[in-house]
């Protein structure tokens, strides 16, 4: 990997009538993820066309930075979003081009 990173952008869909509390637990786990070691940045948005959907994007060192965050977090991350979430979260890593 090199000096620009890693870009990790995560997308939920919200359960009927739950993104306000979806936006909430994605927002505490931005919070979490700007506090780790590694992480350079953590933002939660919403997608301009479809409005269930919520995504987190952050932005990471190196993938092993991400990788030690994700060990710790997963676990806590899932219980928190889980209950507003319909099905799974899929996340998808860039290389950061600079």
């Amino acid at each position: 990997m090199t000096a620009a990173g890693l870009i990790r952008v995560t997308t939920f869909h919200a359960r009927a009538g739950q993104q306000g509390h979806l936006v909430a637990a994605a927002e505490g786990n931005a919070t979490a993820a700007r506090q780790a070691t590694g992480c350079l940045s953590a933002e939660v948005c919403l997608h301009p066309d479809e409005p269930d959907v919520v995504l987190v994007v952050s932005r990471w060192e190196s993938a092993a930075a991400l990788r030690e965050f994700l060990d710790w977090h997963e676990g806590v991350a899932h219980g928190a979003v889980s209950p507003h979430a319909s099905g799974r979260p899929q996340s998808v890593h860039y290389p950061a081009a600079r």
